[in-house]
Order: structure tokens, then C-alpha cells, then sequence
């Protein structure tokens, strides 16, 4: 086996779910660096050498792929994505990751406390907030009501921003970071 089917093998296998247009055109661009390398004298080994481990670049290829997915349509699917593909990487360092991590499960679940609580807060004084017998009577308990729900959707929204705002962060990092990476030695920047 050659040096480029063999790169270009394990390449594809390092892809494994990817959708098959994603993984043709990465093949595809891979397979152009082979020949403008061959046509400029270089032997298939010295191009696979030159762009390096195909198992790791297959990495960085499908973090690129879930970061576009992320931006395309935001989910909290596609979010979870990029973060364990930036842990996959190593962009998030272990000691970080053990630091940050709880800290930011420790605030998503406050919020989402705070979120259920105002939401039933709310719903609770809409229905039952006049028996409370306030000054004001019904009108006040209504407003209470319809306040504390919109604190819900208030801080429902600021938590959605955040997670967006961090996830979107991650992913720019992670895209620095890959394009930081000594990869090509005069063949060319995979595109």
C-alpha cells in the first residue's frame, strides 16, 4: 500500500462520523495536497510525513466539522460536542477541566433552580396568590404572578446567552489553536 492510500485510509477511518459530503471533501482536499506535492517532485512519504499523524489531523478535522455544525443550528447537543471535542484535543486542560467543571455545574444547576422557582413561584401566585390577602387585593397578586415569570424567562434567556457566548468562545479557541499547530512542512496548509 502507498504512502497516500495509506494516509488517506486511515485519514477516512479517523472521520468515522462524519457525513459522507464532509468526509469526500476533506478526502478530496487531502488528495489535491498529494498531487501538488507530486507535481513539484515530492515522493508520497515525504507529503504524508509533512502533514503529519492522519489519526490526530482526523481529530482537529471533526472538531472544525462540530464547531461548524454548533454555528449552523445551536444545540445544546451540537454545544456538548465542541466542548468533548475540545477535551478530546487537549485544548481544555485536564487540571482546568476539573477546576472549571464543577464551577460551571455548581451555576447551571443554581440557574436552573432559580428558573423553576420563579416559574412556580409565579404560576403558584397566579392561581392561588389572592387567598394571601395582600394589599392590593388580586391586582397585586397577578402582577407578582406575571413578574416572577418573566424572571423565569429573564434569566432563561441570560443562561441561554452564556452558554452560547461560552460555547462560540471554545470554539474560536479551538480554531486558533489548530490553525497554530506546526502541521505542514512545504506542502501546504490543509483548506
Amino acid at each position: 500500500m502507498s504512502a497516500r492510500a495509506e494516509f488517506l485510509a486511515i485519514l477516512r477511518v479517523g472521520l468515522r462520523g462524519a457525513s459522507a459530503r464532509e468526509l469526500e471533501d476533506v478526502i478530496a482536499d487531502y488528495t489535491a495536497h498529494f498531487n501538488e506535492g507530486a507535481s513539484a517532485g515530492r515522493s508520497d512519504a515525504e507529503i504524508a510525513t509533512a502533514l503529519g499523524d492522519p489519526l490526530i489531523l482526523a481529530d482537529e478535522l471533526r472538531a472544525e466539522l462540530r464547531i461548524e455544525k454548533w454555528q449552523a443550528a445551536p444545540s445544546v447537543r451540537s454545544g456538548l460536542q465542541v466542548i468533548a471535542a475540545a477535551t478530546a484535543l487537549g485544548v481544555i486542560n485536564f487540571a482546568l477541566l476539573l477546576v472549571a467543571a464543577p464551577l460551571l455545574m455548581v451555576l447551571a444547576l443554581t440557574t436552573i433552580i432559580a428558573i423553576v422557582a420563579f416559574a412556580g413561584g409565579g404560576v403558584w401566585m397566579l392561581f392561588a396568590g389572592a387567598s394571601l390577602h395582600l394589599p392590593g387585593g388580586t391586582y397585586v397578586s397577578l402582577l407578582c404572578g406575571f413578574g416572577l415569570i418573566a424572571a423565569a424567562i429573564a434569566v432563561t434567556a441570560l443562561a441561554t446567552l452564556a452558554g452560547r457566548l461560552l460555547v462560540n468562545a471554545l470554539g474560536r479557541y479551538i480554531r486558533l489553536h489548530h490553525q497554530m499547530l506546526p502541521r505542514s512542512r512545504g506542502v501546504g496548509t490543509p483548506t
